[in-house]
């Protein structure tokens, strides 16, 4: 990753965004109450997680569209959030599933993802860089999906 310059973003050629100004963090944050955010722009985010408030502490009960910055080393138990999220068939283990994400051609982000056992809609998202150097800070996005599970027998009436 190359050095940030005069107002550059760190991986500006990987990502696109030159500066914060392209970047657009306001939009971004009113958005991410209605969409996921794209992977360059997590990325972007996670890359210069400088610009941006680092918490020190979990946040309790977050809100649908809430976006939050840790870094791992400094706080192991930031899911600890407040919410009741579904478990593994042990009964303790929070269920999540883990994917990579693509920026351009190559896997960058490594995501996990957890639905609420009260509101399966609501969903946590953890993102984080699968750089090593950068895998310490952790992005955590928190939705209400709105998506409704359709019942075959429905389509049928």
């Amino acid at each position: 990753m190359e050095s940030n310059r005069a107002g550059q973003l760190t991986g500006k050629e990987i990502h696109g965004f030159r500066t914060l100004q392209d970047l657009d963090i306001p939009s971004i944050l009113e958005e991410a109450k209605m969409r996921w955010l794209r992977p360059n722009e997590i990325h972007a985010i996670l890359c210069n997680y400088k610009y941006f408030n680092i918490f020190v502490k979990p946040v309790n009960l977050p809100t649908s569209g809430t976006i939050v910055l840790f870094d791992r080393k400094m706080l192991r138990n930031f899911r600890k959030d407040g919410h009741n999220w579904k478990k593994k068939k042990d009964g303790k283990t929070v269920k999540e599933a883990h994917e990579h994400l693509k920026v351009g051609n190559d896997e960058r982000i490594h995501v996990y993802y957890a639905h609420g056992e009260d509101l399966p809609t609501f969903v946590r998202r953890c993102y984080w860089l699968l750089d090593k150097s950068l895998e310490h800070i952790v992005l955590v996005h928190y939705r209400e999906t709105q998506e409704k599970t359709i019942l075959l027998s429905n389509a049928y009436h």
